[in-house]
């Protein structure tokens, strides 16, 4: 990519215009076996169908530094914005790599620019957020948000899968080195403690003894940090081993409906934080977004997002969310937040 990433404009291309003048309206479809759609989509179709405000050329330089594969799906979300109806297709795009080391002054352009940097710790971020003019806007697919309504106390448990950052705390249960997660989730709530008894209790009367076992009654939310094909796994360990009575709560990248096996009944009362890509399934992306890995469906929704409601964001639109959620801009650095939701019987309720 350092070397053959160059300048590269897209103008009109009339073969695609039959695709590019698709309507999303009455395009939003759910698997009904398993996740109701979320009234995000009502609000997301509706902004999409009315958007015809775009900048006449969007500047995009990407850092060297960041991976490949997010920068291809990034584009991708890019290219699936400009072909998405003829307004949006009269802009032009410019693709442009740079190497960190490089002077502010290298970048120069009109119109829309974004800078694609690795992290928020990104030198020339550091550097030139001020030197360059406020057209500029800087941005990263690797920023995780904050977690807002995340409190680890006492009373809370945070389960971690095998390749999320386990807290080294007491109340923290890294799944790192576990693959029956029935078996640890167990005996973290010491259920199978209950078991023995009741069998040593057994063995010395000689008779039936019917029970149920009894639960940690000190533990009142479960919060679980881990992949969405972890995730898939750690909530019906929870349901399995009859923890009924904890909230469960997910982080960010937690859940992905594209690719999830979970049923509605094993999502009930599940709530948390999520990318509302991650959890709606729109139709009109049903042909790219299933073959991306979660990570590069953040991505793919950033290059999304900013072409498409560029206006939006850099006008600070409070009533907007889009794939990604809602966007706020700091110090001239562009982040997304996920949406707060909660499944119940009756569907998912995000926004």
């Amino acid at each position: 990519m350092k070397d053959c990433l160059k300048k590269v404009y897209f103008l009109t291309i009339s073969v695609f215009l039959f695709h590019c003048s698709m309507n999303m309206e009455d395009k939003v479809l759910l698997d009904k076996e398993q996740i109701i759609d979320s009234n995000f989509s009502q609000s997301f179709v509706e902004n999409f169908n009315k958007n015809k405000n775009f900048s006449s050329s969007y500047n995009i330089f990407f850092s060297e530094e960041v991976d490949e594969k997010l920068i291809s799906s990034f584009i991708k979300g890019i290219e699936f914005g400009f072909f998405s109806n003829q307004d949006s297709m009269k802009s032009k795009l410019s693709f442009i790599a740079f190497n960190e080391e490089s002077d502010c002054s290298t970048l120069k352009a009109r119109g829309f620019n974004l800078v694609l940097v690795n992290d928020i710790n990104s030198e020339f971020y550091r550097k030139c957020k001020r030197r360059l003019s406020r057209n500029f806007l800087f941005t990263s697919i690797n920023i995780d948000s904050e977690n807002e309504f995340i409190q680890i106390d006492k009373k809370s448990l945070l389960i971690t899968g095998k390749s999320r950052n386990s807290k080294n705390n007491e109340n923290t249960l890294s799944l790192k080195n576990s693959s029956d997660y029935e078996q640890k989730i167990a005996d973290y709530f010491e259920i199978n403690l209950s078991n023995e008894r009741v069998r040593s209790l057994r063995n010395v009367l000689k008779e039936k003894i019917n029970f149920s076992p009894r639960k940690r009654k000190d533990i009142d939310k479960i919060f679980i940090d881990a992949l969405p094909n972890e995730t898939k796994r750690i909530i019906p360990a929870i349901r399995y081993n009859l923890i009924f009575d904890a909230e469960v709560l997910t982080y960010p990248k937690s859940l992905d409906v594209w690719n999830s096996e979970l049923s509605l009944s094993e999502l009930n009362k599940v709530e948390g934080l999520e990318y509302p890509v991650l959890l709606n399934r729109i139709n009109i992306f049903e042909k790219i977004i299933p073959k991306l890995n979660v990570n590069e469906k953040i991505a793919f929704s950033a290059g999304f997002d900013i072409f498409f409601f560029g206006a939006k964001i850099r006008g600070r639109s409070s009533n907007f969310s889009g794939l990604l959620g809602r966007y706020e801009i700091k110090e001239n650095f562009l982040y997304s937040k996920p949406l707060k939701f909660r499944i119940d019987l009756s569907g998912v309720k995000q926004g």
